[in-house]
């Protein structure tokens, strides 16, 4: 059945339009993760704040699903489509490895394209107003006391984070040279206060360091919108995602830095949280 945006009766506290994500691969792996993870979720999340949960899939089985229902049956299952899982028609197939660090398959740079800005397109989450991702290797370790939704609406936030990482340089080959050239031609000017945070003083360089998005919450209108989109759409038209491996997390940090106030970003420190 359809979710609905509507909370349940005796759950009259949740943040309407709010939705969690998950994303899952193929791999047998990846499903016994996302078991793991759902639980913990439902124990330490869902019971008291029973929000909806959206898993994207390659192709779960009806009976993993149903699996996954007796877990927390508000669940809705929807299975990407080609746009997905094949790179745009303006890269060079040529061009693209097979393999970038030991890692990266294909597949894998699917996966950063559509987090880093087509997943917000998705008609499947065109009424929601908010969205958590969780990865299948995510897991919550304990209760959450403060529902993360009603901290961000009213926060007035637009992105939620519980950490900074720093990218290493040969998966983030042109990815600042392609931001710079995106401030010069919408007239950016210099970076941002937020931006400048992650500025190299002496050379003027982006440091490279990236929102850790295996947890993050953000306000879904701003990642619609046509400043996020046009940043997201600058990038893919270079093919650096296929091309060298840009990140999702990487971009996460630059697209939203470039567009909103230091103000609309907040950091999570009391949520506990492991991811593999």
């Amino acid at each position: 059945p359809a979710l609905t945006l509507d909370p349940l009766p005796g759950h009259r506290d949740l943040v309407p339009g709010a939705v969690v994500t998950y994303l899952i691969g193929r791999k047998t792996e990846h499903y016994l993760d996302l078991v793991d993870s759902l639980c913990s979720l439902a124990h330490h999340f869902l019971r008291r704040w029973t929000y909806p949960v959206v898993i994207f899939h390659e192709g779960l089985s009806p009976d993993k699903m149903e699996d996954l229902r007796q877990i927390y049956p508000r669940l809705s299952f929807h299975r990407l489509d080609r746009s997905f899982l094949f790179p745009p028609d303006h890269v060079d197939l040529t061009l693209v490895p097979k393999i970038i660090g030991g890692h990266a398959s294909v597949g894998y740079r699917h996966m950063c394209r559509f987090f880093s800005g087509t997943m917000f397109n998705y008609p499947l989450l065109a009424d929601y107003e908010w969205w958590m991702r969780m990865d299948s290797d995510s897991f919550l370790l304990g209760d959450v006391e403060v529902d993360p939704f009603a901290r961000m609406r009213d926060g007035r936030h637009v992105y939620g984070y519980m950490a900074l990482g720093r990218e290493d340089e040969y998966l983030t080959t042109g990815l600042w040279p392609a931001t710079q050239a995106y401030m010069k031609e919408f007239g950016l000017g210099e970076p941002s206060p937020l931006l400048s945070k992650f500025i190299e003083p002496d050379s003027g360089e982006w440091d490279r360091s990236y929102f850790y998005t295996n947890f993050e919450i953000g306000h879904l209108p701003f990642f619609r919108s046509e400043a996020y989109q046009s940043f997201f759409r600058h990038l893919d038209k270079q093919g650096g995602f296929y091309y060298f491996r840009w990140g999702d997390a990487p971009i996460r940090l630059l697209g939203v830095a470039l567009h909103s106030p230091l103000s609309a970003v907040y950091r999570f420190g009391d949520i506990p949280y492991s991811h593999k």
